[in-house]
């Protein structure tokens, strides 16, 4: 049998088939692919499938096809059923609408899963620069305030050194044209980035590249955490923050 490939897998390799990856990320998935012969092996197989689903697409059938296909199954055309057109048209709506709501799920689903892949792609391109941040304080009153000069908001910034997470300084990224505040702590040897997003922009708990990422709201934002910290370490990660925001 065939392995197949996690979710947050398949999804990534669908958008880089699509052209839809950001450059950071396509950057990231590339060197995965060279690594990688399953996830090669799958990105080819998809690859040939659209190619082949594009040919079909401009092969038209023969004019006498539907007069063979009746042939075929006994069924001459005077005995064709007639639906109302009624029963028609509701069909159709019905086509239509459940079209539509699928659509913006699928839309949904691909604008959510490239979010996620621009902020570890953020996270990576912060842990290979000399400094991962732009400001660079233990001191969440340092740190915020300088958020709050750059972004409408700023959000909010616990100290976390008690739970073995040291804030390390913070950045603006970039998430489709909107500037966005990202908290940077440090763990060992291993950095956090805690990226702030508007409310509107739910990401899931998934894992990227050998990257985890855990999300949670509150009233302002979605905070998105991306680290290559074991995924039990990031959620007791998660669990700190919140109960220290929660008091501030």
């Amino acid at each position: 049998m065939t392995p197949s490939l996690p979710d947050s897998d398949d999804l990534t390799l669908q958008a880089y088939c699509d052209g839809e990856l950001d450059a950071a990320a396509a950057i990231a998935f590339e060197r995965r692919l060279a690594d990688d012969a399953e996830l090669r092996r799958r990105c080819d197989q998809v690859m040939a499938l659209r190619n082949r689903l594009r040919s079909l697409s401009r092969e038209m059938p023969p004019g006498d096809f539907a007069t063979r296909i009746r042939a075929a199954v006994g069924k001459p055309p005077q005995h064709e059923r007639r639906w109302p057109w009624r029963a028609m048209a509701a069909c159709l709506l019905i086509g239509v609408l459940a079209g539509g709501v699928m659509t913006q799920m699928a839309e949904n689903y691909r604008r959510d899963d490239a979010a996620a892949s621009v902020i570890v792609g953020n996270h990576i391109r912060g842990a290979l620069a000399p400094q991962s941040f732009d400001v660079a304080s233990s001191d969440r009153h340092t740190v915020k305030p300088w958020f709050a000069a750059r972004v409408a908001e700023s959000p909010k910034v616990p100290d976390l050194a008690p739970a073995g997470f040291v804030l390390a300084g913070g950045r603006i990224d970039v998430i489709g044209q909107t500037p966005v505040p990202t908290i940077v702590y440090r763990h060992a040897a291993h950095l956090v980035s805690v990226t702030a997003l508007p409310n509107d922009r739910p990401v899931g708990a998934t894992t990227i590249a050998g990257y985890h990422l855990r999300s949670w709201r509150d009233g302002s934002f979605t905070y998105v955490a991306v680290s290559d910290l074991p995924e039990a370490d990031l959620a007791a990660f998660e669990r700190a923050f919140l109960a220290e925001a929660g008091q501030l």
